[in-house]
């Protein structure tokens, strides 16, 4: 029983650190505690982070996190990223917010690309024009952690 009590944890950190998959819960933000649902990219010591919350609409957030080329200067205008699915493609055109370092788009809650995020296995966002590699997501879990951030909005 010692044994298998001592392997549980072991199990456990094995799994967090493999990042399985899309999380969500409260967050702290600027204006507080806030429901958010994530994921991290594969890659080097900061990851690439796909992100969502509600406000009065839902904002997708997206950190390239460490390129592997160096730090690039984010492009402060509107970039179109786009969200390849596999079969699917949409393009978002997002901003850059000097809050958290990230580019957001806001969607309302009944959009395709949250559908999509939902139900596609994988997401490769790239943004043509940008200095950035492709960054890829895993969207196991997604259904699960996006279903109950959607329960939370205004």
């Amino acid at each position: 029983m010692r044994h298998l009590l001592l392997a549980l944890p072991i199990a456990l950190l094995a799994g967090t650190a493999l990042g399985a998959g899309w999380e969500s819960g409260m967050e702290e933000d600027e204006g507080g505690p806030t429901m958010m649902a994530w994921v991290y990219g594969e890659g080097g010591d900061v990851k690439s982070e796909l992100r969502l919350f509600c406000g009065d609409q839902v904002s997708i957030r997206f950190g390239q996190g460490d390129t592997g080329g160096g730090e690039a200067e984010p492009i402060t205008g509107p970039v179109d990223f786009t969200f390849d699915f596999g079969d699917d493609v949409l393009t978002l055109p997002m901003q850059y917010e000097d809050m958290d370092g990230m580019y957001a788009a806001y969607v309302e809650t009944d959009a395709l690309v949250l559908g999509y995020l939902r139900t596609k296995d994988s997401v490769a966002i790239d943004a043509p024009t940008g200095p950035w590699p492709v960054e890829e997501f895993t969207l196991e879990g997604s259904s699960k952690a996006i279903g109950a951030l959607l329960k939370t909005c205004r």
